[in-house]
């Protein structure tokens, strides 16, 4: 019937079906399903009639919070998407042209119906909310991904492979102008443009904004990676200056975009293996003037050491003082797949496999559909199980390679690096900072970063500073400066190296075993051969970092500012299944915590009462703080001083207010005078100056206390008022 109507008048017929369905969401499938019998001409007139609803005038596109998108266009998203992947015949090309159209304006709210597109047409699509067991799972081969993901279990290859090539075949036309690389550069561009341009009443909107684009960008990356062969792929994206000099595209995105191209380069001796693999049997040092990418005819070859160079010219040339372009590199060349086998992951999916072909086995049907039936699924299980255990293998080779070939450039990452004070504070702000924000897996990949480097004992990379810069100096304006999904993957961050630090803490041997003969633990971290950090200075400098994290954290949960309060909470629920460990840490969490349960801000009181639920189910597990010490911390009480009238006041809580009422501005601008080179110059000037203060328990308000770059006074208070220890080696 519908058929026969659309054949009379499609213009009339589809346009008013067409509203129909932004009107009830519930009509797309019977819809999709009845169009089944409309004709090519019909298919293409409905094509027009979606770009001129979207086009229409007098309709706003977002909702009157300025937050969430309108109701009719998610449902024309939606409709478009589902249509798409049903019947392959439809045209995609002009709807393309339309949305870069719309970014050339600076207008990127229709980017969701390319949302729709990839998530129904190539089952690709971005989530935040994922679980432990998927996070790791990320790190593995794409079977491993898919097998792991919401909507992996339920995809059916042959169907999918279709409209996936349909989808690239539409981006990617062989005589038409291709749409793919223009369409990904525009919405790199519009991402940094919702913040140039912003408009919006409040900084929230402008957060979901960016985050809405953000994740489109993600999605469309993650799907012309996978669905265009590699080498088509590096003669269609840019070079790495041209992505950052002529289309103004920030550097973290640029190797996001430009990262599967590195990946390609090869030793110019002729080895097969590609970056950053080993190709090296007798184990020499491999120059990186050796390694090429070959173009084709159109296209010149590109040195490794060009690319260096180009690399070099992207950060200020103050950057360099403490960074390598070597390092900066490898850091944003690799993904965790190079760097983490998640052996479980692989198991726990091969397991599952075999658990559903047993369970077919026992059927007990014997019909000849049923038989059928368990044929074909018996089929896809042992065809799914083949490829991850072949994955497996491979990946777990692939891990052992790059690790050799990275235990040969290691010496040379920070080795040339002029001032040693500045490495870590370089290293976090250029490198760690922007790529744990970008999405999950590249939070987790940070923390396997740094753990690798410390692992392999790269020279004047001093793991505890590090940790210490990064919870002291840099936590609180980072918590202060991210949208709501980036707090969420700060906090995911912050969790795997609280982890890694906790593992290191959890006994004697371990530490001993896996940090006690490394120069990440070097007291004079300007010397990577120095005398260690011993177990019970680590022990002490970790409780002053639980207390760090307590107190920047209530700070937020404190302020006035609405986005502080939620990204404090954000990261609460990241870090509550290893954090807080102490009973009075967790105390002062949940009385903040509490308070905001009762907030007028509806966002805030779910968010407020998760955690609260969160820090309930750990609390029977939080120690004190002499059961966290192992009884390396002297926890003697500081008698309070007398004021006027003869009353007595806690020293800390003076200290704890007049903290808090400063700015965010203020603790920002205290962070980086302290890393200023005048500061140094006392400290640096000495050889045999103290780099690193060991505290039972530091000052928590003085930033970093336990690498010391800068020098301060032997004898501090914490904020909780204990005795601080006086340093193992005093500065001159």
């Amino acid at each position: 019937m519908v058929a026969k109507l659309a054949h009379a008048n499609p213009m009339t017929v589809l346009r008013t079906i067409v509203q129909q369905v932004e009107a009830y969401r519930d009509m797309i499938n019977p819809v999709v399903d009845a169009f089944k019998y409309l004709t090519q001409l019909e298919y293409d007139i409905l094509q027009y009639i979606v770009i001129e609803r979207l086009a229409q005038g007098g309709r706003e596109k977002v909702k009157d919070d300025g937050l969430n998108l309108s109701d009719w266009l998610q449902c024309l998203a939606s409709f478009w998407g589902h249509l798409c992947k049903k019947h392959l015949s439809m045209e995609l090309k002009c709807l393309f042209q339309y949305i870069v159209n719309q970014l050339k304006k600076g207008l990127g709210t229709e980017l969701v119906v390319l949302e729709e597109l990839i998530q129904q047409m190539a089952n690709v699509q971005y989530t935040e909310n994922m679980t432990d067991e998927q996070v790791d799972a990320m790190a593995g081969s794409e079977t491993l991904r898919l097998q792991s993901s919401l909507f992996g279990s339920t995809r059916n290859y042959k169907v999918l492979n279709k409209s996936t090539n349909k989808l690239r075949d539409s981006l990617l036309p062989k005589d038409e102008p291709k749409l793919a690389i223009p369409l990904l550069l525009l919405i790199a561009q519009h991402r940094s443009k919702i913040i140039i341009n912003a408009d919006a009443t409040y900084i929230k909107m402008v957060s979901e904004q960016f985050d809405r684009c953000h994740g489109i960008l993600l999605q469309y990356a993650e799907f012309l990676s996978s669905a265009v062969a590699p080498s088509t792929y590096v003669q269609l994206i840019p070079p790495l200056e041209d992505l950052v000099y002529k289309y103004h595209i920030e550097p973290d995105v640029a190797f996001l975009i430009y990262r599967p191209v590195m990946r390609l380069f090869k030793s110019a001796n002729g080895g097969e293996a590609c970056w950053p693999l080993d190709d090296n049997e007798e184990g020499e040092s491999v120059s990186y003037d050796e390694m090429i990418l070959h173009g084709d005819s159109s296209q010149k070859s590109i040195m490794w050491s060009d690319l260096l160079n180009t690399i070099r010219t992207i950060l200020p040339a103050k950057a360099w003082n403490g960074l390598s372009p070597e390092l900066y590199a490898t850091f944003w060349g690799l993904t965790l797949y190079d760097l983490n086998f998640p052996k479980d992951r692989y198991d726990a999916e091969i397991k599952k496999l075999h658990e559903n072909l047993k369970q077919l086995e026992d059927n007990s049907d014997n019909s000849s559909i049923a038989i059928s039936r368990r044929k074909k699924d018996k089929e896809r299980i042992q065809d799914l199980l083949d490829k991850l255990n072949n994955e497996s293998d491979k990946h777990q080779q692939h891990v052992i390679s790059v690790l050799q070939r990275l235990t040969r450039e290691k010496d040379k990452w920070l080795s040339s690096s002029p001032d040693a004070l500045k490495i870590n504070m370089e290293f976090l702000q250029r490198c760690i900072y922007p790529r744990c924000v970008l999405s999950m897996q590249d939070a987790v990949y940070c923390a396997t970063f740094v753990q690798m480097m410390h692992s392999l004992g790269t020279p004047f990379f001093n793991t505890v500073n590090h940790i210490d810069v990064f919870i002291c100096k840099t936590l609180q304006p980072m918590i202060c400066c991210c949208t709501e999904y980036e707090a969420g993957r700060l906090g995911r961050f912050l969790h795997e190296t609280l982890k890694m630090a906790y593992h290191w803490k959890s006994d004697e041997s371990v530490y001993e075993r896996e940090c006690g003969n490394k120069p990440g633990f070097a007291v004079y971290f300007r010397f990577p051969n120095s005398q260690r950090v011993s177990y019970p200075q680590f022990v002490k400098v970790h409780w002053k970092w639980s207390g760090r994290i307590t107190k920047v954290l209530n700070q937020c949960m404190e302020s006035k500012e609405y986005m502080e309060i939620r990204n404090a909470l954000i990261v609460l629920t990241k870090i509550t299944s290893i954090f807080p460990v102490m009973r009075k840490s967790g105390i002062n969490i949940e009385k903040r915590v509490a308070k905001l349960k009762g907030d007028e801000r509806e966002d805030l009181k779910v968010l407020a009462t998760g955690v609260a639920a969160a820090l309930a189910a750990r609390k029977s597990s939080w120690v004190s703080e002499e059961e966290f010490g192992m009884g390396h911390l002297d926890l003697k009480p500081v008698p309070a001083k007398p004021i006027a009238g003869n009353q007595y006041a806690d020293p800390s809580t003076a200290k704890d207010h007049s903290v808090r009422a400063k700015s965010v501005e203020g603790r920002h601008e205290r962070s980086e005078n302290a890393m200023k080179p005048d500061a140094h110059k006392k400290n640096a000037s000495t050889t045999n100056g103290s780099d690193i203060q060991m505290p039972s328990s530091s000052a928590q308000g003085k930033g970093s206390g336990l690498v010391r770059g800068v020098d301060e006074p032997p004898k501090l208070l914490s904020d909780d008022g204990v005795k601080v220890l006086k340093p193992t080696a005093e500065p001159e």
